[in-house]
């Protein structure tokens, strides 16, 4: 997911964003991550630890 909670405030991934957030969908915990794609450009998401889902899907997008 492109954007997570952090406090009240929604917030979008990217290199200057936190490290943990919270899912506004579950509430659960979610950690970000980067990924190079074939044009060498990061992209920046966040995605959900193991165990912290609660029915959440790993790759659910939330607002994107």
């Amino acid at each position: 997911m492109r954007k997570a909670a952090v406090g009240e405030k929604i917030v979008t991934a990217g290199p200057d964003s936190p490290e943990v957030a919270t899912c506004p969908a579950c509430g659960g915990e979610v950690r970000k991550r980067k990924r190079r794609r074939m044009d060498k450009t990061i992209t920046w998401f966040y995605r959900h630890t193991n165990g912290s889902d609660k029915g959440c899907p790993k790759r659910y997008q939330f607002g994107s």
